[in-house]
């Protein structure tokens, strides 16, 4: 018995002492009302000596949401670096006969660069004319055969299973590919004729031959059908009389339509095809003596491609890299190959990542699961050790200032001094990065799942404890 009140008063001891030793800060934070039921983890270092500022539960591990972009971002800054671009080729198999008609085919070999035609790529968008003034600088005014796109880098699912169903297709989520352009989404524009009544596709933007859409006008919400790799659509919904809706849709196969439109390009300037466009997602183009490359177009350096996904949180952009990744021992990648490498990397450079799961690049996944203690690990890596510290940094958005936390911390004195990746999803609201207050570095994680209080006071509260922390 009295081993047993020795053991239940140690216990209390201890609960007292670590209920103590919370910062008041983050003591007066979890304590709220609206976090009683939460997941809560919490890291505030300082970077250079590494004294532990406040914490609560930085072990545990949480759904991170989109602050896995910066576990992707990181490993490709140390594994490609800050200048690899991501490239796209365009290659002629088979000979040139002297009526300059090539017998063989056209390849478009993709290298993963999401980028291509992306809203969010200020470069011009030159590939697909670039590509076809190649072909035809080449001499070829007719091919016996096709222009094929390579996706094969990548092993490719139709769809990815491990996110949720509502978000797969999505303007935000649609799935990544060896080749991509317009950030595999296509939108159709759908008018409800007021002469008859009747819901009519008027245009596509990118626009394309491929697309075969039914509409149908039923007073449900809206919704887009279609099977794996088909390019049939049927969109439902309540689609007004005289006015025209934009529904986004996911581009099924981009590989066919970059081949597609390439096809079309030459074929509108006389070139003759005898097969139309196709793709290969399995079989890998492999280079033999009766190839030559004919245009290669290569992406913005990594550190503006890294940026871009981080500022704007663009999942595809996010998934495309850590696919890459996996390419690092391996002549073609797959989620596993992907997972291993950048888990292996991380733990050879001294970053423990045993015990936490990464399954996607960009943390759309629900199955991701990452302790503060990891990112916070981290972070002071790419401060203390990382020659490539200084783009890694300017690719987070500025608390208050710009990007994904441009109101989060805007009327506080750490606006400005605050470089967070925010990460939301539904009950996840979480924040990763580094603050600058009076001369020094702290790295920082703030995790929150499964909250009962709105966003918006969950981000008040936030800010409060971190206004505290640093006063």
């Amino acid at each position: 018995m009295k081993k047993f009140l020795l053991f239940v008063f140690s216990l209390i001891s201890i609960i007292t002492t670590n209920a103590q030793d919370l910062h008041p800060a983050v003591k007066t934070f979890v304590d709220d009302p609206g976090l009683h039921t939460a997941g809560v983890g919490i890291l505030v270092k300082e970077v250079e000596t590494g004294e532990i500022v406040a914490e609560y539960r930085r072990n545990t591990n949480l759904i991170p949401a989109s602050i896995t972009k910066l576990v992707t971002t990181a490993a490709a800054f140390e594994i490609l670096s800050d200048t690899f671009r991501f490239d796209t080729k365009v290659v002629m198999e088979g000979h040139i006969s002297n009526d300059s008609t090539l017998h063989g085919n056209i390849y478009v070999v993709g290298g993963g660069d999401p980028s291509i035609a992306s809203k969010y790529n200020k470069q011009p968008n030159d590939f697909f004319t670039n590509a076809a003034n190649a072909v035809r600088k080449a001499g070829i005014k007719k091919v016996d055969g096709a222009v094929i796109g390579d996706a094969s880098l990548y092993a490719q699912c139709a769809q990815m299973p491990i996110w949720l169903v509502e978000d797969i297709g999505t303007y935000y989520a649609p799935t990544p590919s060896a080749i991509c352009a317009y950030d595999n989404m296509i939108r159709i524009y759908v008018n409800n004729s007021p002469e008859d009544s009747i819901a009519r596709v008027v245009n596509t933007v990118p626009k394309t031959n491929l697309l075969d859409v039914k509409v149908i006008n039923k007073d449900t919400p809206y919704r887009v059908m279609s099977t794996d790799f088909s390019w049939n659509r049927t969109i439902e919904g309540p689609f007004e009389l005289g006015k025209m809706q934009e529904i986004q849709s996911e581009n099924p196969e981009p590989a066919l339509f970059v081949a597609d439109a390439i096809e079309q390009q030459l074929k509108d300037s006389g070139v003759v095809f005898t097969k139309p466009a196709s793709t290969t997602r399995i079989e890998q183009f492999m280079k033999s003596d009766s190839c030559k490359l004919l245009y290669t177009h290569y992406s913005s350096p990594f550190s503006e491609i890294a940026r871009l996904t981080n500022y704007n949180s663009i999942n595809l952009y996010a998934e495309n890299i850590f696919l890459y990744l996996g390419l690092r021992n391996s002549l073609t990648s797959s989620y596993q190959k992907a997972i291993s490498s950048t888990f292996g990397w991380w733990n050879a450079h001294g970053v423990n990542a045993k015990g936490m799961y990464q399954v996607d690049g960009s943390g759309l996944s629900m199955k991701n699961a990452i302790n503060p203690n990891f990112f916070v690990d981290m972070l002071i890596y790419m401060k203390k050790k990382s020659k490539f510290y200084t783009p890694f940094y300017n690719s987070l958005p500025t608390c208050g200032v710009n990007g994904t936390v441009k109101s989060f911390l805007a009327n506080t004195p750490l606006k400005g001094k605050a470089h967070f990746k925010s990460g939301s999803m539904e009950r996840v609201q979480n924040y990763a990065g580094y603050v600058e207050h009076n001369g020094k570095t702290y790295a920082v994680c703030l995790m929150v799942n499964n909250f009962s209080c709105s966003r918006g006071e969950l981000r008040v509260k936030l800010g409060n404890m971190l206004k505290e922390i640093f006063k």
